[in-house]
């Protein structure tokens, strides 16, 4: 992920926190692929990238729990790291229903960001009057 700074003196720069989740996105599906490609190779664990939320540290926002029942965020760096899984008898942990749900899953994700990407640049051509 890029290290830029995504506030400004007037806000979040959306554009910015935007490439910065479809960069992330594109990682998470390069290191699935991966996982997929390696289904039959013996004792290989599967991998994943760390979650997105780290880039969120990066505002000053702070979850405040309005019910008992909420739990608090996380964040940890970005990096790729093996995941536990269970074993078949080769040793090696994919699971190609779990990996390709995963798959399905950053899919959704990238058509959640771009459609919003779109939306906020409809609003700009609108206040622009174009």
């Amino acid at each position: 992920m890029r290290n830029t700074d995504t506030t400004s003196a007037s806000g979040t720069n959306l554009f910015a926190l935007g490439q910065d989740r479809l960069n992330w996105l594109q990682a998470r599906q390069q290191v699935l692929a991966g996982n997929i490609a390696n289904a039959d190779t013996p004792d290989y664990k599967p991998r994943d990238v760390s979650p997105f939320e780290a880039a969120l540290g990066q505002f000053d926002i702070t979850p405040v729990a309005t019910q008992p029942g909420h739990i608090g965020v996380s964040a940890s760096g970005t990096s790729v790291r093996e995941v536990d899984s269970e074993s078949s008898l080769d040793g090696n942990q994919i699971s190609l229903d779990q990996q390709m749900e995963q798959v399905a899953d950053v899919n959704d994700q990238q058509h959640l960001a771009v459609n919003i990407y779109g939306k906020y640049m409809n609003m700009f051509q609108t206040v622009l009057g174009k």
